[in-house]
Formats: C-alpha cells, sequence, structure tokens
C-alpha cells in the first residue's frame, strides 16, 4: 500500500504531464491565457475531488475522466455564453468593442483563419490534428483512441496537416 507521500508524488508527477495538454485544449477554444488557465484549473480541482473520494482509481480512467470533464466545462461556458463559436471575423470583433494592441490584430487574424481552415477539414482529420497537435497526445494514445494503427494516425495527420495547408492556401494565408 503506498503511503501518502508516495500519493502525492504520483498525483503532481500526473498533474505535471496532464496540465499542458488539458490548458492547450481550453486556450484553443477560448483564445484567452487567464480563461484557459481558470479552466484548467478548475477541470484538475473537479478530477482531484473525485480521486480523493475513490470515485476513480485507474489512472486510465482519470485521463478519461479528466477530458469529459474539461469538455463538459467548455460546453457549460459556451451554454452560458449563449454562443458556440462559430467563425469569426476581425471586423466582428471590432464591432463588439475589441481595439487590439499594436501587433495583435495579425495573430487574432491567423488564429481566426486557422480555426475556420481546421472546421473545413474533414471529422477525421480533425480529430487527429486535434489529438496529435493541440492536445499533444501521444501517437500510440490516438490510435487507441481512433481505433487505428500507429502507422495509420501517422499517415492520417500527414494528410490531415496537407489538407490544412491547402485550406490555409487557398484562403490566402501564405500570400503577405
Amino acid at each position: 500500500m503506498k503511503n501518502g507521500t508516495e500519493i502525492e508524488a504520483q498525483r503532481e508527477s500526473w498533474f505535471s504531464e496532464q496540465w499542458p495538454r488539458v490548458y492547450r485544449f481550453f486556450y484553443f477554444r477560448v483564445q484567452n491565457r487567464e480563461e484557459a488557465e481558470e479552466l484548467a484549473q478548475e477541470t484538475f480541482r473537479r478530477v482531484f475531488k473525485q480521486t480523493a473520494a475513490g470515485s476513480i482509481r485507474d489512472v486510465e480512467k482519470q485521463e478519461i475522466y479528466l477530458f469529459t470533464t474539461a469538455r463538459n466545462l467548455m460546453t457549460d461556458l459556451w451554454r452560458k455564453r449563449g454562443r458556440y463559436p462559430g467563425p469569426l471575423s476581425v471586423e466582428d470583433l471590432q464591432e463588439k468593442g475589441w481595439d487590439p494592441p499594436e501587433g495583435e490584430q495579425q495573430e487574432v487574424e491567423d488564429k481566426l483563419m486557422v480555426q475556420e481552415a481546421l472546421n473545413k477539414l474533414n471529422p477525421d482529420y480533425r480529430k487527429v490534428l486535434t489529438y496529435r497537435i493541440i492536445e499533444g497526445r501521444p501517437v500510440k494514445e490516438v490510435a487507441k483512441k481512433m481505433k487505428r494503427s500507429p502507422g495509420a494516425v501517422r499517415s492520417l495527420q500527414f494528410r490531415a496537416l496537407q489538407s490544412l495547408k491547402e485550406i490555409l492556401e487557398k484562403g490566402g494565408y501564405f500570400h503577405g
């Protein structure tokens, strides 16, 4: 049986490994560092509460619960705000009173264009890019999740990136 110190060390290790993935999951959706951090913290708080209560013991189930909780928090946030994020333009943001600091407007435009391009991908391409690039999951984990071989996941990711590049090129992203 593990003592409290070992359990705490194991929890810290797991947290350090999972934090960047959860943070990227939220940041990609809300595009705000502070809000992404708050949502990630709330996600971990809920997961740790369930682990402490003994509801979740298996590490694999912890990870599933972690991302289910993250998705649910994101859904709740969108409902609370009365919207589901759809395509936005810089003009829409400026109409709502957004006045970007010098240089930030281009960064926001780039992110919006990439998000719009991702939404145009077929679901498998979008899913593999979300798991591998946005969430930073390892190939083996994505393969298991998508019920494919690791080689098939790498190939799918390559094709997804090619398709994303083509969409971005057609949209004028690479042409200054």
